[in-house]
């Protein structure tokens, strides 16, 4: 019986251990996933920023394509010269397609940081 008691104590001893040490463990698990939370947050902040700063940069060259093409519609109407109208002409097919091509960029930007911010969030 004395016997019976020892390997009791025994295994409630190595139960112990195990769950300390398990709660060791949990305890460096939940302070890494905090780590990893912030770091995390600050990966959202600064594609926030990004995605700002994106939108800022769109919204100007939008801008600045729409007095461009204001400008020439202007020049357009002043000059009845053919030769000067192909001209314009060009300019403008110019500007429309820089402007295509702004979107496009902005949009794959977007995307591309969509797809980021997604890869991180899955990692964490």
């Amino acid at each position: 019986m004395f016997s019976r008691n020892k390997q009791t104590q025994r295994a409630i001893e190595a139960l112990q251990a195990e769950v300390a040490a398990l709660r060791v463990d949990l305890y460096q698990q939940v302070e890494q996933l905090a780590i990893e939370k912030e770091m995390a947050r600050a990966i959202a902040d600064r594609l926030v920023s990004l995605d700002t700063r994106v939108s800022r940069m769109g919204s100007e060259l939008s801008h600045q394509f729409q007095e461009l093409g204001g400008e020439i519609e202007q020049l357009a109407k002043a000059v009845q010269n053919s030769g000067v109208n192909e001209i314009v002409d060009t300019i403008k097919a110019s500007q429309t397609r820089l402007a295509n091509e702004q979107a496009r960029y902005e949009i794959t930007f977007r995307q591309d940081l969509a797809a980021l911010a997604d890869k991180l969030l899955r990692r964490n």
